[in-house]
């Protein structure tokens, strides 16, 4: 099956450092530095945070041409949540900056070694991205990742991402997206990979109260993605998510012939 992908913008890291140089500087020292910038956006005034954590995020970017960076801890960056994929191809940095009463800046970079280039390549995924089929500019919305599934289907690998967002005061949110690569070596946003409900989607978003927690995981032994059913808490609550918790069954996905399938009501016991 053919499946319709979103191309991300790569942003191949050629600019010169600014914060530091990269002949002259360790990669402990060079995280040494960005540590201290990070601190500085924590103790600047919320409603002024947003400069400060750019410079930082082009800083903490440039700093992934340094050699070696793709299996540095970066352990000192304690609030940047570094992930890789079980075959080590690619590796995820994201993080927010809480601003004004319940807003985030969500920040987040994806680093890859491409063979096609013979070298490990950064893509920012701040900037935006692009239809694959007639270019027409989206955003990235914003997730903290968690966890990397890698599944493979006709010779393609797909990188399943799942996600966090602080969405706001009221409620918050667990999403779930689909990279893949090209001939190429270019990442790719993947479209119509999860049949929902009768429906194809780009990807899953699911928001719930913010005082509940819901569990989004990938079940090793039963290979699905297994998350809590959300429901409201009264039926006249109905798609008023701020209102919507877990209700004791769960839901499932499971990898079939390139796609994410729906499974409902999964007994998760045995």
């Amino acid at each position: 099956m053919f499946h319709t992908c979103i191309v991300l913008t790569l942003f191949i890291i050629l600019q010169p450092v600014t914060l530091f140089g990269q002949d002259s500087l360790s990669l402990n020292q060079c995280e040494e530095k960005l540590t201290v910038l990070y601190n500085s956006i924590l103790n600047e005034n919320p409603y002024n945070r947003e400069n400060i954590s750019r410079a930082f995020y082009n800083e903490f970017y440039t700093m992934l041409e340094v050699e070696g960076s793709f299996a540095h801890p970066f352990s000192k960056l304690e609030n940047i949540g570094k992930i890789y994929s079980v075959d080590k191809r690619i590796r995820i940095y994201t993080w927010n900056i809480p601003y004004a009463m319940d807003k985030n800046f969500y920040y987040g970079i994806v680093q890859y070694y491409s063979k096609f280039h013979e070298k490990y390549i950064a893509v920012k995924l701040n900037d935006s991205l692009t239809y694959f089929e007639n270019s027409r500019p989206v955003d990235w919305p914003g997730a903290l990742y968690y966890e990397i599934i890698v599944t493979r289907h006709a010779g393609q690998k797909y990188y399943t991402l799942l996600g966090f967002d602080l969405h706001n005061v009221l409620s918050n949110k667990k999403r779930i997206d689909v990279l893949s690569f090209n001939e190429s070596d270019e990442l790719y946003v993947c479209q119509k990979l999860f049949q929902y409900d009768g429906k194809l989607l780009d990807n899953l978003e699911f928001e719930y109260n913010e005082k509940v927690v819901m569990s989004l995981r990938y079940n090793h032994e039963i290979k699905m993605i297994v998350f809590d059913h959300l429901s409201p808490g009264k039926p006249s609550l109905e798609h008023q998510y701020e209102f919507y918790g877990p209700d004791f069954t769960y839901d499932g996905l499971k990898f079939e012939k390139g796609m994410w399938v729906l499974y409902k009501d999964i007994d998760i016991t045995n």
